[in-house]
């Protein structure tokens, strides 16, 4: 494996790391145990809470990688601007397990 190839899988693990933690938090945080597991990824709490501003790039790339992986899918909520998500089955499976450590 060359640096390139290196660096590009430490970002991939980067971003499968902060998308777990972004996760984590939007279900603590916002769904609060509830049947329906709607969260809002970008919510200004989540981004306080795990320590990433709002509109940096590793942030939203958080959201479209939960998004990409099936971990969350769109609820069909428009009472706000704020795009809502609920947490598939997948998502919740991988919140037990975790993400995937070298």
């Amino acid at each position: 494996m060359n640096g390139a190839e290196r660096g590009r899988g430490q970002r991939i693990l980067e971003a499968e790391e902060l998308a777990w933690v972004v996760l984590r938090v939007a279900n603590r945080m916002q769904a609060r145990g509830s049947t329906a597991r709607l969260v809002v990824p970008r919510a200004p709490e989540v981004a306080y809470e795990v320590g990433v501003d709002l509109e940096e790039d590793r942030f939203l790339a958080a959201e479209e990688y939960l998004l990409q992986r099936g971990y969350v899918a769109p609820a069909d909520i428009s009472l706000t601007r704020a795009s809502y998500y609920t947490i598939t089955p997948a998502g919740l499976r991988w919140l037990e397990r975790g993400p995937v450590t070298p």
